[in-house]
């Protein structure tokens, strides 16, 4: 389910999406995500740093989460923000990784790439966010 607040495909600025708790919704994030990136005609770096990004917060909901897992992006004036919602109220933390471990990075790719990031537990679950800024 895909829902746009505007018909007009590039002028949409919201996609909501929900995706299925399996790790195949990593691969469906990112088409969604540069779907919605491309219409901008957004710079490449951009887009792949984004994906990345959305990338890190789906793994974390799939591993971690509960169902149902949304995706919400949002395009505004200079910036992508997305966010990934699941059921489960315990928030990411960060581990100790040994440099032959294949995970457990996903905070550290946030820190390093998105302008600024976060994670918010509600009564229905969690959400984590981030905010790229790009030039549009």
């Amino acid at each position: 389910m895909v829902a746009h607040a505007s018909s007009f495909r590039l002028s949409a600025t919201h996609v909501l999406v929900e995706l299925p708790h399996v790790s195949s919704a990593v691969p469906q994030a990112r088409r969604v995500l540069r779907e919605q990136l491309t219409a901008t005609n957004l710079a490449e770096d951009a887009v792949g740093t984004a994906e990345l990004l959305v990338s890190e917060l789906v793994t974390n909901a799939v591993k971690y989460g509960e169902p149902p897992v949304w995706l919400l992006i949002e395009l505004r004036p200079g910036l992508v923000h997305a966010s990934v919602s699941d059921r489960s109220i315990v928030l990411p933390h960060r581990q100790q990784v040994d440099l032959g471990s294949e995970g457990g990075r996903g905070l550290l790719v946030l820190d390093a790439l998105a302008g600024s990031w976060g994670a918010v537990a509600v009564d229905s679950g969690k959400y984590l966010w981030f905010d790229l800024p790009v030039e549009l």
